[in-house]
């Protein structure tokens, strides 16, 4: 009597038919690309005159910065293909941008070098079966997608002070131990014109990318202001609150910044939060991407009348 068949095997047939299936599909292209474009991100700095607000309300355009890509992409359904990305981006905020007087009272900024790996699954929504254009032999398709994943990323928040630019995660400005390294979730749209050839096809698109991530420490800034006895060292002192930098702020104001002791009761005076732990730092990309497709040939042979015939696949 046979056993039960294990979770895993069931797994590993259906992945394997599935896999099957695809390869003997037709018109399946391996692809290589390079994308260049702008960066930004949605955390701790930012906004207009409000309070903090969610996604791209609090998104400050003076702080766009660049970013760089290489990818490879395999399709292997008529509607789905695989992409995996290595990305170099940029990200900076300051407070003096803001017009909250809150926020530029904080006085805080940073500049961040992101380095991330991404796997995502792309779904063709849209798929020109003919040709761009009022010629029918203008040989240039559309394609729309939208894509999910996940990815994996190293980051190094830094602030300038006195000439240099200083890293934040050593110094601990907020006595919390933070990782650089961390985990992503992209998720976007896109879509690419393609110059169809025989073996090759040259592709130009278009792509926006969103990641959202398991830390708030993007720019370094997340919960309170701590007791200066609990960090490390002087530097981190200063980077911890930069108010006392500014010149002609209102009288007092200063008191709503930085660790300002504690009441008989043994309860921090200042009320004022240094971040908001609520909601995690996200970063975001748009890119114009350059790519070349190949065809996967399959050539299959067969015996006919003493010759062998030659049968070509796409």
């Amino acid at each position: 009597m046979l056993g039960r068949t294990s979770p895993s095997f069931k797994i590993t047939a259906v992945f394997l038919l599935l896999f099957s299936l695809s390869h003997a599909q037709r018109g399946y292209r391996l692809e290589f690309g390079i994308g260049t474009g702008v960066s930004n991100y949605l955390g701790d700095i930012g906004g207009k005159g409000k309070e903090g607000r969610p996604f791209l309300a609090d998104m400050k355009l003076a702080k766009t910065r660049w970013n760089e890509s290489v990818f490879m992409k395999y399709r292997f359904d008529p509607l789905f293909s695989v992409k995996v990305a290595f990305n170099y981006l940029r990200i900076e905020g300051a407070d003096n941008l803001s017009s909250n007087p809150g926020r530029q009272g904080r006085n805080l900024s940073f500049r961040n070098d992101i380095y991330d790996l991404e796997t995502t699954i792309h779904w063709l929504v849209y798929n020109s079966s003919k040709p761009l254009g009022v010629y029918s032999r203008s040989n240039v398709y559309f394609t729309a997608y939208l894509f999910a994943g996940i990815g994996g990323f190293y980051h190094n928040p830094k602030a300038s002070y006195q000439g240099s630019w200083v890293a934040l995660q050593p110094l601990q400005t907020e006595a919390v131990a933070y990782s650089r390294w961390g985990y992503c979730l992209p998720f976007g749209a896109g879509f690419y014109v393609t110059i169809n050839k025989r073996k090759r096809s040259h592709r130009i698109g278009l792509e926006l990318n969103w990641r959202y991530t398991n830390t708030d420490y993007l720019d370094d800034i997340s919960t309170i202001y701590v007791n200066p006895s609990q960090l490390s060292s002087p530097t981190s002192v200063a980077l911890s609150n930069r108010n006392p930098e500014l010149q002609n702020q209102p009288a007092g104001w200063n008191k709503n910044y930085g660790w300002q002791g504690t009441d008989a009761n043994g309860e921090a005076i200042n009320k004022a939060p240094r971040g908001n732990s609520n909601n995690k730092d996200s970063y975001i990309s748009l890119n114009v991407n350059y790519s070349i497709a190949i065809k996967k040939s399959r050539k299959s042979f067969r015996k006919s009348k003493g010759r062998k015939i030659r049968s070509v696949s796409f």
